[in-house]
């Protein structure tokens, strides 16, 4: 058994042992961390399509329930379709690894990550990537770079002092009252994936002024931990697994012929370039393909592999030489926005939002706490007050393709998004789900989604600290990083030709979330300040568009909410005897009741306040109204309400306490009908104030 044992950069010891388990992989490794127990493993299909012209990486990151003790949810009692945040986390390794891969390589890689046993202290994000990126070093797989890519977590503690309240998280409980979560993977000194969230800070006495968004310099400050970190841990893993692993495969160059790309290049750089300059997405998009193929029938070749090649060429060219972009914005321009605020009548708050071409339809609904969705996964088990959900349909790019299901990159979209804008939404009355639906696309969707949902929040009356805009920021650079240029709300084609994607949303206070994709083999903290400083200039713009939309809530379709505190030994009269007395008034009123018993709190829902208006009187009622005393001997008439082969149960006095009359003391039970009044006579009262009757007499 091959096991090494590794002190981190925090202290904390990890022991991987090597190639013992999933035996038939390429290359397999079981890290344990604590008493958490991680396997990852990489296959690769040598006998890929040759034809591909991208990466087939898939990353699969799997939490198996008996991990921490548990029988799975539902019918099934076996793991079914992936989670929520097994999808996240799986994107997480993903964007964090395929920049390691060499441009020419194409085979078929699987990397599967499946937690084993979890303590409740690791964190399973970092651990998982960490364990993926070591089996990935120590595969058959050639990388760009021989050094081993490694993540961690930054957080920001309030209640320290302002020069110590950044501090590297060595466990998820680090993040319990931090108002930063900065997720960063980065390889030696450079960074390669951020995702980041300046999450709620429940309010106490540590700390007073809760801090939220979070500002460039503090932010950078932050940044800069987490690349010392990560280069110490380069450094460590690089050290304890030197010649170990498996020997490289020799990748056959699928390298365009020289002489081919040349000859194309010198006939048709100046066209592709105007074409790059003049011409929309759409009529690009269909020119393209005419061009690709007259070309192959003139050169009789397929010829687009090289036009796309020199249309990579083209475009940096563009950037870099001519200092133009496609559509001939300067580099920090933002496209023109067109905001239309509650379009759609029936729904409680809503927004068109459009920049460029780019627009999303996002909506906001308000429902009652039955609404809420219960978010279960090994660290964490939680209702979720604040839903969005993103939707790119084919349409909005011009596919002509079915509607399936949701993927993968809508997922993270929409997770990112209500990143942005949760910490800001101050209402806890209702449960949220907000829904953008992306009519057209043509740059950050995404970004246009945290904006749109900002405006519905505050079209549904939904109070909010801040508004929160977000921006996509491109980056295209030479050879060497000799020259850069920052692109400000970049566009499709900057996005697919550019060597970066970074989501930046926030305040006028600050930054709120930020997702970070490379494309080259890392950034340095230099072009991050630069991509931070435009993108602040470019969210100050967008916000006070924002500001200037008019927003009228329409209160005659919104729900009503009235929460209040009763005495806690009055909850189980409102519920009542099987819940009978709750249901009752669900019924009666056609309202939504939900009940805090931890804090004796009562919130009602309605879309009718005259309704709830009466449901809350109901309920004050019913909580001032004094129980009767009964005591032994006392003559009652009991109403029959249920009938029982044990017995009758009768409703004393019209008072809503009901009493047996045990079956054996009636001579013929056959002859009792429902709603029948009897006379009787109370013959004990038990500990749990159960009331035993008998006949008068």
């Amino acid at each position: 058994m091959d096991m090494i044992s590794v002190t981190n950069a925090s202290g904390v010891v990890e022991t991987y042992t090597l190639n013992t388990y999933a035996r038939s992989s390429d290359f397999s490794l079981m890290q344990q961390i604590g008493e958490s127990v991680i396997l990852a493993t990489i296959c690769i299909d040598l006998e890929t399509d040759e034809t591909l012209d991208f990466l087939p990486l898939s990353v699969q990151y799997i939490e198996k329930n008996y991990a921490i003790g548990r029988i799975p949810q539902g019918f099934n009692k076996k793991e079914g379709k992936p989670s929520e945040g097994e999808v996240l986390t799986s994107r997480l390794i993903d964007r964090s690894l395929r920049p390691l891969f060499p441009k020419d390589f194409r085979y078929g890689v699987q990397i599967t990550v499946m937690v084993f046993s979890y303590d409740g202290k690791s964190d399973l994000s970092k651990d998982a990537l960490n364990a993926a990126s070591l089996c990935l070093y120590l595969s058959s797989i050639p990388l760009k770079r021989d050094a081993i890519l490694n993540a961690t977590r930054i957080v920001r503690l309030p209640s320290l002092p302002v020069d110590a309240r950044l501090n590297v998280a060595t466990q998820m409980k680090s993040l319990s009252g931090s108002s930063l979560d900065l997720f960063v993977s980065g390889i030696e000194e450079d960074l390669l994936m951020i995702e980041m969230q300046t999450p709620k800070v429940p309010q106490s006495k540590e700390a007073a002024a809760v801090i939220e968004e979070i500002e460039e310099d503090e932010l950078l400050d932050a940044l800069r931990l987490a690349k010392e970190q990560i280069l110490k841990n380069s450094t460590i893993y690089k050290e304890a697994f030197k010649d170990r692993g498996n020997k490289k495969l020799v990748i056959e160059s699928k390298s365009l012929d020289k002489a081919k790309l040349e000859s194309l290049k010198a006939e048709y750089f100046s066209t592709l370039k105007d074409m790059l300059k003049t011409l929309s997405k759409s009529e690009r998009s269909t020119l393209m393909s005419g061009f690709v193929k007259e070309s192959s029938t003139k050169y009789e070749f397929d010829t687009k592999p090289y036009i796309e090649e020199i249309m990579h060429e083209v475009f940096r060219d563009l950037v870099l030489k001519d200092r133009l972009r496609a559509d001939g914005r300067d580099f920090n321009e933002i496209r023109k926005i067109d905001i239309k605020s509650n379009i759609l009548p029936c729904v409680h708050g809503s927004t068109l939002f459009t920049r460029g071409q780019t627009q999303a339809l996002v909506s906001v609904t308000l429902g009652s706490e039955n609404d809420a969705q219960t978010q279960e996964s090994l660290s964490l088990l939680s209702k979720k007050r604040v839903m969005l959900h993103y939707n790119f349909p084919p349409f909005s790019v011009g596919e002509a393709m079915p509607i399936f299901g949701t993927s993968r990159r809508e997922l993270g979209h929409g997770n990112l998004a209500l990143k942005a804008i949760e910490s800001n939404i101050l209402e806890d009355y209702y449960i949220i789900r907000i829904v953008s639906e992306i009519l057209e696309s043509n740059g950050s969707s995404s970004m246009a989604s945290v904006c749109g949902a900002t405006l519905s929040l505050l079209g549904a009356d939904v109070k909010m600290k801040n508004k929160v805009a977000g921006i996509a920021m491109g980056l295209v650079h030479d050879e060497g990083f000799k020259d850069f240029v920052i692109l400000s709300d970049i566009l499709g084609l900057e996005d697919h030709y550019g060597d970066m994607d970074f989501k930046v949303t926030g305040t006028r206070l600050g930054f709120s979330a930020l997702q970070l994709d490379i494309k080259t083999s890392g950034l340095s903290l230099e072009v991050l300040k630069a991509a931070l400083s435009q993108a602040r200039s470019g969210l100050d713009h967008i916000l006070g568009l924002m500001e200037a939309v008019t927003i009228t809530p329409n209160p005659n379709i919104l729900p009503s909410v009235e929460r209040f505190q009763v005495p806690s030994n009055k909850i189980v009269d409102i519920i009542g005897q099987g819940g009978k007395t709750i249901r009752d008034i669900i019924s009666r009123f056609n309202i939504s009741i939900d009940i805090d018993k931890d804090n004796s709190m009562v919130v009602i829902t309605s879309n009718n306040k005259a309704n709830l208006s009466e449901a809350k009187d109901y309920i004050q009622s019913i909580i001032h109204k004094e129980k009767p005393s009964f005591k032994v001997g006392q003559e009652v008439v009991g109403v029959v309400k249920n009938i029982k082969d044990f017995g009758i149960f009768l409703e004393i006095n019209g008072s809503g306490t009901d009493g047996l009359l045990p079956s054996k003391k009636i001579q013929d039970i056959s002859s009792i009908t429902q709603g029948q009044s009897l006379e009787c006579v109370i013959v004990n009262i038990n500990a749990k104030s159960q009331i035993e009757l008998g006949f008068k007499g």
